[in-house]
């Protein structure tokens, strides 16, 4: 790490602790409440949090194990009690599956063993600190165009080839297929029989940017049984939370099951989303699934401020159907080299979820 970005993270620690816990700043009615969801977001993809070293060597085990419990250390001293650890990254992942292959990031080669199970570690390690571990699983993009044949023989690319739609540079599950709803729930199945994880959260759980290019056109002419696309679309990205949400709760009622939503569910009054919003944009109907019983808790993704956070934040929390709503916050826009946010920002939000009430926040990144 050199000297800025060591300078950078201790800044982004300093003011996770001040938000979280200068209770001063804040007056009682303001202050942390007993119980609220303090999570943060662990990126594993391309090793952008977590791990920096590839695995080559037993030393180089260590060395991947003490990066990690250095975060959960930082983050247990700033009171974080929830962490979302990307588990599934693209069409790849971190633990020893017999459904998909070894993410690229632990050892520099897809498919490829890292010498032990990063999750279970994980786990260890995080409850070791009083703290819940919950599995992202990024539900639909899969892996780059270029990935594709490095991959390995049991990953997407391979097994069900038919599944994928190339869109953009990268190849993303068609929603529409039958059997992709059931193989996202097998994945998190496989995850919740052999860990002991306290949630389970998902992630792109939508079509992806620019939905109009997205080439599933013969899907729907195939499956689309009279829908209008629009219909259609939001009924295949609800059928894939719903049968995970089942398939999860059969097994584990315990595990809780999240997602992180598109920050701005649709216009409000006085309020329009921009162009962006998760219902009317990308066909994640967030809202109905908890209407409907089948998620636990939203961290709809907040990385605004002003009159693109406020008014959208209270249209979450009015229509949370007395589930969690616990927005996440743009902690990594304070950096100099992203926004260069003043941290009041972050801190006037924080409050703001607080004196609504609403479940708790959580901060990407790590």
């Amino acid at each position: 790490m050199n000297v800025n970005r060591k300078i950078w993270a201790l800044a982004t620690v300093a003011v996770l602790c001040t938000t979280i816990y200068a209770q001063d700043l804040f007056s009682p009615a303001h202050s942390a409440p007993k119980r609220e969801v303090r999570g943060v977001w662990i990126t594993t993809l391309g090793g952008l949090d977590w791990p920096k070293a590839k695995v080559s060597s037993p030393q180089g085990i260590e060395r991947q194990k003490q990066e990690l419990t250095a975060i959960l250390d930082q983050l247990q001293a700033c009171h974080i009690n929830t962490i979302f650890l990307q588990t599934r990254v693209r069409g790849s992942v971190i633990y020893p599956s017999h459904i998909e292959p070894w993410d690229v990031a632990l050892t520099g080669q897809y498919g490829k063993s890292p010498g032990y199970d990063p999750l279970a570690f994980a786990i260890e390690e995080t409850h070791k600190r009083g703290m819940e571990l919950h599995a992202w699983v990024v539900t639909i993009p899969c892996f780059k165009v270029a990935q594709a044949r490095r991959i390995g023989k049991n990953s997407l690319a391979h097994t069900h080839p038919n599944w994928l739609k190339r869109h953009a540079g990268t190849y993303y599950l068609d929603p529409g297929q039958p059997g992709v709803a059931d193989y996202i729930a097998d994945i998190c199945q496989e995850i919740a029989e052999k860990y002991d994880v306290d949630g389970i959260h998902f992630d792109y759980i939508r079509y992806p940017e620019n939905p109009e290019a997205f080439p599933d056109g013969q899907t729907y002419r195939k499956y689309g049984m009279g829908l209008s696309k629009r219909e259609w679309r939001c009924d295949n990205i609800t059928n894939i939370a719903r049968t995970a949400y089942q398939r999860i709760k059969a097994l584990k009622p315990w595990v809780r099951v999240s997602c992180s939503p598109v920050g701005k569910y649709q216009d409000v009054a006085r309020y329009s989303a921009k162009g962006w919003a998760a219902l009317t944009s990308v066909y994640q109907d967030a809202q109905g699934w908890l209407r409907e019983g089948i998620m636990d808790m939203l961290c709809p993704m907040m990385y605004f401020q002003g009159n693109h956070f406020y008014p959208f934040a209270a249209d979450w929390q009015e229509q949370s159907y007395g589930r969690t709503i616990a927005p996440g916050l743009g902690i990594y826009f304070l950096s100099p080299k992203e926004k260069d946010w003043e941290w009041g920002i972050i801190q006037r939000e924080l409050c703001y979820t607080r004196q609504q009430e609403l479940g708790g926040q959580a901060y990407f990144r790590s």
